[in-house]
């Protein structure tokens, strides 16, 4: 089965905290200026990294949505990337801005969120029928429409997901020179515990290097 490349592209702070707390919105590291400029180097990035498409989860807009933050300088937009992928498995999301969006969700989603891609005319894939996404099969037919290389920068569900199913290529990491800490704040990856070691993925470093305003980022090539 063919599919893009996928690149993990996200910033954390250093112990892998992607927000600053549950149902927060992490520009506000960047609105306050302690990010280390690691939102913007981790978007310049999917550039660097030839990323001809973006992923994201729909856990992720909403919670961007429910608590947005201003920011007086808009983030860098990617230009090689042809659309914004974004996982909705559930139907959550009621669609305002479509332009350059493809949403990818299941066969068995409700009647109402098919009438709603349609009448918006918002450009979908189906893939699977079961609780979730069939992932390899979302892959396989975004590879068909042309998508070589993929930025994966979802929140910690989706990308657990990906990780548990062995389909990221690279990680690209940034780290803000941020500490959060916390019991339940989403991090890079939240997805099952592991029971043994054979669930480890083993990762070769690629690149490191100071980037920004005290941000560190780490690239790597995972091991298959």
């Amino acid at each position: 089965m063919k599919r893009p490349q996928v690149v993990l592209n996200v910033f954390s702070s250093i112990d892998g905290r992607i927000t600053t707390a549950p149902d927060r919105n992490v520009a506000e590291w960047t609105a306050t200026g302690i990010d280390g400029e690691a939102n913007e180097i981790t978007h310049q990035l999917y550039d660097d990294l030839n990323c001809d498409g973006l992923i994201s989860g729909s856990e992720s807009l909403i919670v961007w949505g429910k608590n947005w933050v201003e920011l007086e300088k808009p983030i860098y937009e990617p230009k090689k990337s042809k659309a914004y992928i974004v996982f909705d498995g559930k139907g959550r999301i009621d669609w305002q801005q479509t332009e350059g969006l493809i949403v990818v969700t299941r066969e068995s989603v409700s009647k109402e969120y098919m009438r709603q891609l349609e009448e918006k005319r918002i450009d979908y894939i189906l893939a699977g029928t079961g609780e979730y996404i069939n992932l390899p099969l979302a892959l396989q037919k975004l590879y068909d429409r042309g998508f070589r290389k993929v930025g994966l920068s979802g929140g910690g569900s989706i990308n657990g997901a990906f990780l548990r199913q062995g389909l990221i290529d690279e990680i690209s990491l940034v780290l803000a020179p941020l500490a959060i800490g916390g019991k339940n704040t989403p991090s890079v990856f939240d997805c099952k515990n592991l029971s043994d070691l054979e669930g480890v993925t083993k990762l070769e470093l690629l690149n490191t290097k100071s980037v920004g305003n005290g941000a560190v980022w780490l690239h790597y090539n995972v091991q298959k």
